[in-house]
């Protein structure tokens, strides 16, 4: 180490953390090595420790100038705080701690040359999602097995640059001839960022109804404030399993309640509706109602909503997938011929929103389901984007695809089914799905209930860290977790091309604009749920 990296010494040594003492030569933060400018006790950078043949790294926490007595005289002085990220040793840098600095060890400032170190065992994969923000000649690179395999969670405000960020990583391996992602896209951002993906829109798309599992069926079905809740659920249950075994008889050794094959649900309709009106004569002209009568009265009313609503066509009048058979045809619409996708963009932009739930359920299940019984599994893992997460996988409300993706964050990378979850209020997202994610890039959090939750999410050693989400760049993040050698504050490169959604320029567009809104056209598409 040079006499000009030397900043100070150790005076205190605690779990994780260190407190330097900066010595009392330094009158300026700034120092000038190798023709360039770095400052001393700046947030986010970086020390050394020398502690024998090892070298220990920490990262800038808090710079303050306070009294502090030394030989029983008072003095103002520089004190910096950092916490402990990983260990040089023989060349090679590793995560962790197992050697802590002693009191009055010296300490160092670093430079680019000695970042080179940590990230020499992962750039050999060569996989950079963008520049460090203190050391702009240095790239920030990751491991990403580890990255993609440990779960994903992309965090910020508004406008902070989540869709750019999101973008920006996967463009990195989506020439990959063997890539995996399914992009659930609610505002229809993606297409113009992977111009060559599977792209399938909702007025294309049918999500057949015999794929929902009977719990999402009563979820949408049966309203559990009624009083006859259960009898219809132990009805319908049986309704639906002899209708999968009739339609299905190759298979009905075998069919469960859950099984993704065809039934009839008109005739299930019609006979729930001769059971809610069923009357048995007693003779003598006497009758009296049957067992059931009046207790389907509100499930035929909400199904009956649901079939005649012209939005979930799409699902409760399919097309193209009437027979069990038509399932190969599903998942290869969505996987490609023989699984050679790479990326797929499900525009849900056109959902109504109370269906969102039971789509993004169905949709997750079924690729987790298909990695399941997959043989292959280890060789054709799976990425699942869930974009504006906090929408259909809140913290607040219990719903069929919180429970499901719950699931796929607690036994999907066993499965080879992995998820990056996308939102700008990770406070109500679901803990138990943020929780399971290794990786954290998280962009500018202004909320502080948003900035506390992050808070508790990350190793307590890194908290402080928190403090400068605020004050962010857009596209810039502290990226935190397994995939990285230490946390980082990293510029994100801007993806090329970018997703469709940058901010309407409200100034210009008022001063000026070319095109014009003709407000009949506007009610039509409306009126028929034209989004496009």
């Amino acid at each position: 180490m040079t006499e000009q990296k030397y900043i100070g010494t150790v005076i205190s040594v605690s779990s994780g953390i260190v407190t330097v003492l900066l010595d009392d030569t330094i009158t300026s933060l700034k120092r000038e090595i190798g023709g360039k400018s770095y400052f001393i006790g700046q947030l986010g950078s970086y020390i050394l420790i020398p502690m024998g043949s090892i070298v220990i790294v920490g990262m800038t926490n808090k710079l303050e100038k306070r009294e502090i007595v030394l030989n029983g005289k008072s003095h103002l002085r520089y004190i910096l705080e950092a916490s402990l990220v990983g260990t040089v040793k023989g060349g090679r840098y590793d995560r962790g701690v197992s050697y802590f600095p002693s009191v009055d060890a010296p300490v160092f400032l670093a430079e680019d040359t000695d970042l080179t170190v940590a990230f020499s065992v992962f750039q050999r994969y060569g996989f950079s999602v963008g520049t460090i923000s203190l050391f702009e000649s240095q790239r920030a690179y990751l491991d990403p097995n580890r990255f993609f395999a440990k779960h994903i969670a992309v965090l910020g405000s508004s406008g902070s640059g989540k869709s750019c960020t999101v973008a920006s990583i996967l463009q990195k391996v989506a020439s990959f001839p063997d890539t995996n992602i399914i992009i659930l896209d609610l505002h229809n951002e993606y297409r113009a960022a992977f111009r060559d993906a599977n792209y399938i829109r909702i007025a294309d798309f049918e999500l057949p109804f015999w794929l929902l599992n009977f719990d999402e069926i009563c979820e949408m079905f049966i309203d559990p404030r009624d009083e006859n809740a259960s009898t219809q659920i132990t009805v319908l249950k049986d309704l639906i399993i002899n209708s999968k075994k009739g339609k299905n008889p190759n298979v009905s050794l075998y069919v469960t309640i859950d099984t993704p094959v065809f039934f009839d649900l008109s005739e299930i309709r019609a006979r729930i509706q001769y059971m809610d009106t069923e009357k048995v004569s007693l003779g003598g002209g006497v009758t009296r109602e049957g067992p059931f009568y009046g207790k389907f009265t509100r499930f035929l009313v909400r199904l009956d909503g649901k079939l005649n609503d012209p939005r979930y066509e799409f699902m409760f009048r399919p097309k193209k997938y009437t027979t069990s058979e038509s399932l190969n045809s599903f998942l290869t619409s969505i996987f490609g011929s023989e699984g050679k996708a790479r990326i797929t963009i499900l525009d849900l932009s056109g959902v109504p929103f109370d269906v969102v739930n039971t789509i993004v359920s169905v949709l997750a299940r079924t690729v987790f389901d298909f990695n399941f019984w997959n043989p292959n599994r280890r060789e054709f893992p799976i990425l699942l984007v869930f974009e504006e997460a906090h929408n259909y996988l809140p913290s607040s409300v219990e719903s069929t695809a919180r429970r499901t993706v719950e699931r796929i964050a607690k036994e999907g990378r066993k499965y080879g089914v992995s998820i990056m979850v996308v939102s700008q209020r990770p406070a109500e997202v679901s803990e138990t799905i943020l929780s399971q994610c290794s990786n954290y890039v998280v962009l500018r959090l202004t909320n502080p209930n948003d900035q506390n939750y992050i808070r508790r999410l990350v190793p307590d050693t890194f908290t402080s860290l928190i403090e400068v989400l605020p004050s962010l760049r857009q596209g810039e993040a502290l990226v935190v977790g397994e995939s990285t050698p230490m946390p980082l504050r990293v510029q994100i490169d801007i993806p090329h091309p970018e997703p469709d959604s940058g901010d309407i320029k409200f100034y210009e567009k008022w001063k000026k604009s070319d095109s014009v809104t003709k407000i009949e056209t506007v009610v039509s598409r409306w009126w028929k749920q034209e989004k496009e």
